[in-house]
């Protein structure tokens, strides 16, 4: 592993030990007040569960999100979205791993939105204006106890970077403006179809 890798790794580590302490977003380095670099617009609803039984019989649980994201920046741009999701009790999780195929097709088939692609499909170039808006959906798998809090981090939608100093090392790291949405999930025990939801805002970081 060389020099750059490892510090890459240190500041991941040191930002999820940062979250697990603090849901307080002072924890992470801020964006410029303006924006520093194009834009996307982006809209989501929030986190929904959904079941599947997998082939050995067992009932696998997922949470999803949908969302629509619409380029108004004054020329095309390549959209690559990346999404992880954080937990109070220090899981980080990056959206889409161990999520087989077949949960995008029983999202779709639920929600009914035939514009729906693919979280594969949708990377790739979007171009300008409402009519060429794309619409995808976030899943990840439900935690397997009980968490009380989410926070789902959102990389793509932005041009502008910044390099911070690692917290840990002081090397040089770049980030991204990432939009980073919060959720409280009260309560305890039980499926993930009994679990509130409960919108607990939304801000931009440097991640």
């Amino acid at each position: 592993m060389n020099k750059t890798t490892l510090s890459a790794l240190l500041f991941v580590t040191a930002l999820a030990g940062l979250l697990t302490l603090s849901r307080d977003t002072a924890a992470f380095p801020e964006p410029a007040a303006a924006p520093r670099g194009w834009l996307l617009d982006f809209t989501h609803s929030k986190p929904t569960p959904i079941a599947l039984q997998a082939a050995d019989g067992k009932v696998r649980w997922f949470w999803y999100m949908t969302y629509k994201v619409q380029n108004n920046t004054g020329q095309n741009r390549i959209f690559i979205p990346e999404v992880t999701i954080a937990s109070d009790q220090g899981d980080v999780v990056t959206a889409g791993k161990d999520v087989p195929a077949t949960v995008f097709a029983a999202v779709k088939d639920r929600v009914g939105n035939k514009l729906l692609s693919s979280p594969t499909k949708v990377v790739g170039r979007i171009l300008e204006g409402e009519d060429m808006a794309k619409e995808s959906v976030i899943v990840w798998s439900a935690f397997d106890h009980d968490v009380d809090h989410v926070s789902i981090f959102i990389s793509g939608l932005s041009g502008e970077t910044q390099i911070i100093p690692n917290p840990q090392t002081g090397d040089p790291v770049a980030t991204r403006r990432t939009l980073m949405v919060e959720y409280n999930m009260p309560g305890t025990g039980g499926s993930p179809q009994d679990q509130a939801v409960v919108p607990a805002g939304e801000t931009w970081v440097m991640r």
